[in-house]
């Protein structure tokens, strides 16, 4: 006969209708609700995760903590989950989501000495393709999840082993009807649905999302109406599972409130932003660590994360919360980033500090007048540029000097151009520096301004620009005078058009969506497409040129700046939007040429088939020879044969199915920003670098003249294989070790030889998997344990 499991739990939303104050009281509450019911009946178990709610609890009420602590060791309460809290599913990155593992992890096995066994997302909209590896790598090898039910998934399986693309698989299970039935009336219908099943099954019950947990009503409700029940745990029902003959579903749990991907565009570009900053920030201190005595922040840089994570909790970062909440969650990601901002500077200026300005030259005398004109004539104002990236980068970089002559490190004069700078008139000038600088792999360069002498290079410039044209040595784009878009792109090097008709910029009507789009699978349809395109020539130049094209739609408008740098394969472009609709989407549309889409997940991708509806998506999304990048955009969909990326919607905060008043108030309005990049795919790999180098630009330090022990250029990553992906370096968690961890994307294996700090490391990433390494060669798993341990 089947086993049924009865676990107690109650589901807390820190944040969702309420701001996080009242969801932490709720915590306290809970908890000590679940600890009295022990005390009552000998026989109750109690199951919760989330990390950041026994951090709390440990630093506000050590009593009850104490008391947790025991129960834990008694077996009656049940620590699962293994991440910070549970956050969306689609949403973070890979680098985020291991950092819920990382820190999580650690914690419970320092305060419980345990770590969890199972994943635990219940209340989580979707599922990436990823999360069964990332479980794995964690030290977990089961999964408990609800949504999507399996209507919204068209797969009837509670029970089944779900597999990652490198292999890795978890057993998983479908909680059905609910992750908390609070009466007895709601756990029968829930029972209804097990008692079909050919398998033990598990009912979570329990009073939830604003906290309350299983009261003592229910408890003896269940004893008189379910005897044969066993109050468990998740880990006692996988841990006693027969799990012969399970079968196999590959690939993402979709889909259950698509429009969280695109809801509070804010919160999206915040939580990219401090992502991107973190992971920068990792390199840069350790590339400092190691190269000058500055001191590896860890503590700071742990904080930061926290932030971070407590804002990917589902109903924050699906932006279905009250107006409010965003507000608090502001603060963490202004704390996050002013952790980042000054950690990286430090770090840079450390560097730059010990970098050898001078060489075989010696300060001026101190009777020089003017020490600046003197640097500017005789040596040039070093700039020292920095790459966090594991590749050499090109990229365009602006200081804030007007140059007569710009010159590498090797002391050969360079094209520049000068571009407006943000600041009026001042001292006679509106004008900064551009160029185009060459920076090794996790390293710097250091380049020269001129302010007094004359350049003696000759340009021969690739770049040209007209009123609806742009071309350099790689591309030529052409615009449409309807929409104002692109509408041919042609790659030289390709030899044919990657975009062959025209781009736009469209609104859908949205007013039967309330915030999620509950049970919807478009954000509706078609109502307009901005146009009367108005175009200028902002930039033209050597290094760059930017053609400006501005289209209206009632009172909003579209403001985008697609610019060409010289050998450069890729469209940039910088939109600014001023939005004024309500219950519209807008979207910007790409021509596809394959009948599906490949999206950025995190550690990977999933290839789609089009016209699926709504979908999640990450830094990019390619369809045939066309890719798009984006720095702060998570939804798509796919019509009439093009590929939309989801912009800005104008939905209610908080609509829940959609009761409105005049009360209501609405997202997205007035100005927003973003950018992207259109290019052609040339592989998985370098689409993936192209969107990285979008969402985080090269640092520059202005120098000073020293002598210093470092040279004017140096990197302190090499590697043999330019598609492996590195997406962490970091100090190990208990040593001063450098921490690498890197990842396929092209769905191949590894065998490289990378060379970091000094230290040469041999590595085997088998297709599609995850490696974190020390800088010793020692195989670690997310949690930075040994993994023979």
């Amino acid at each position: 006969m089947s086993k049924l499991y009865l676990i107690g739990n109650s589901h807390i939303d820190p944040v969702w209708l309420w701001r996080w104050q009242e969801g932490f009281s709720e915590i306290f509450a809970t908890y000590r609700s679940a600890l009295d019911r022990m005390k009552e009946f000998p026989d109750f178990k109690y199951t919760s995760a989330c990390a950041s709610y026994y951090q709390i609890v440990e630093k506000l009420d050590p009593d009850m903590f104490a008391e947790i602590q025991t129960r834990v060791k008694e077996g009656r309460w049940c620590i699962t989950g293994g991440w910070f809290l549970q956050p969306d599913c689609n949403i973070p990155s890979g680098e985020s989501l291991a950092r819920h593992s990382l820190i999580a992890q650690r914690y419970f096995k320092e305060k419980f000495g345990i770590t969890a066994k199972t994943g635990y997302n219940v209340d989580s909209f979707g599922h990436n393709a990823s999360i069964p590896k990332i479980m794995k790598a964690s030290g977990m090898n089961s999964y408990v999840f609800m949504r999507p039910s399996p209507n919204e998934q068209n797969r009837d399986e509670y029970l089944f082993n779900w597999e990652s693309d490198d292999g890795s698989a978890v057993t998983a299970y479908r909680i059905p009807i609910s992750y908390g039935c609070p009466t007895m009336e709601v756990l029968t219908e829930a029972k209804k649905c097990v008692d079909s099943l050919m398998h033990d099954s598990m009912l979570f019950y329990g009073v939830g999302n604003h906290g309350g947990g299983p009261t003592i009503a229910l408890i003896n409700e269940i004893k008189e109406n379910i005897p044969d029940g066993i109050f468990a745990t998740p880990d006692e029902f996988f841990d006693n599972l027969n799990k012969k003959d399970l079968p196999t579903i590959s690939g993402e749990l979709q889909h259950h409130a698509r429009g969280c991907y695109s809801a509070l565009s804010y919160i999206k570009k915040e939580n990219r932003r401090c992502e991107q900053n973190l992971l920068a920030a990792e390199k840069l201190c350790t590339m400092s660590s190691k190269l000058t005595d500055y001191k590896y922040p860890k503590k700071k840089l742990n904080k930061a994360w926290k932030n971070l994570l407590f804002n990917q909790f589902h109903d924050i970062l699906g932006g279905c919360s009250i107006k409010s909440a965003y507000n608090d969650a502001s603060y963490l990601f202004g704390e996050t980033m002013s952790i980042t901002e000054q950690e990286m500077y430090f770090a840079m200026q450390k560097i730059v500090l010990d970098i050898d300005t001078l060489g075989d030259n010696e300060l001026p005398s101190p009777m020089i007048k003017n020490k600046k004109t003197w640097e500017s004539e005789s040596l040039g104002i070093p700039v020292v540029i920095f790459n966090p990236h594991t590749w050499k980068l090109h990229a365009c970089v602006s200081v804030n000097e007007r140059a007569s002559k710009v010159t590498g490190f090797d002391e050969k004069e360079i094209p520049f151009q000068l571009t407006r700078a943000e600041q009026t008139r001042h001292n006679g000038d509106i004008y900064n520096t551009s160029f185009i600088a060459e920076i090794p792999p996790l390293g710097y360069t250091t380049y020269r301004i001129f302010t007094k002498q004359e350049s003696k290079l000759t340009v021969c410039s690739s770049m040209s620009i007209s009123n609806q044209r742009l071309e350099n040595s790689r591309l030529c784009v052409e615009f449409d005078s309807n929409t104002g878009d692109i509408c041919k792109l042609f790659d030289k090097e390709v030899g044919e058009y990657v975009i062959d008709r025209p781009c736009s910029a469209i609104l859908l009507d949205e007013s039967d969506c309330d915030t999620w789009a509950h049970d919807k699978t478009s954000l509706g349809d078609t109502v307009g497409c901005f146009g009367n395109p108005i175009f200028e020539i902002i930039e033209e130049g050597p290094v760059r040129v930017t053609l400006r094209s501005t289209v209206t739609f009632n009172t909003s408008t579209v403001t985008r700046d697609f610019s060409l740098l010289a050998d450069d394969d890729r469209v940039y472009v910088k939109a600014k939007i001023d939005f004024h609709e309500k219950h519209r989407t807008l979207k910007f549309t790409f021509p596809m040429s394959k009948n599906s889409v490949r999206a950025k997940i995190p550690y990977g991708t999933v290839e789609r088939t089009a016209y699926s509806g709504e979908e999640p998506c990450g830094s990019f999304i390619i369809s045939g020879k066309l890719a798009v990048a984006n720095d702060s955009k998570y939804g798509y969909d796919t019509e009439s044969n093009e590929m939309r990326l989801t912009v800005l919607r104008g939905a209610v905060y908080a609509d829940h199915y959609g009761d409105r008043d005049n009360k209501c108030e609405y997202m997205d309005q007035g100005v927003s920003e973003f950018a992207y990049s259109v290019f052609a795919h040339r592989s998985i790999s370098d689409t993936e670098k192209k969107a990285i180098e979008l969402n985080f630009a090269p640092r520059i330090i202005m120098a000073s003249f020293h002598h210093g022990s470092l040279p004017e250029r140096m990197g302190c990553y090499e590697c043999d294989d330019d598609t492996l992906i590195v997406s962490a370096i970091k100090n190990s968690e208990e040593t001063d070790k450098s921490v690498i961890r890197c990842f396929d994307i092209d769905g191949i294996e590894h065998n490289t030889q990378i060379m970091l700090f000094g230290k040469e490391l041999s590595i085997n990433v088998p297709h599609n998997a995850i490696k974190t390494v020390t800088e010793d060669g020692e195989e670690l798993d997310l949690t930075e344990s040994p993994m023979n341990s």
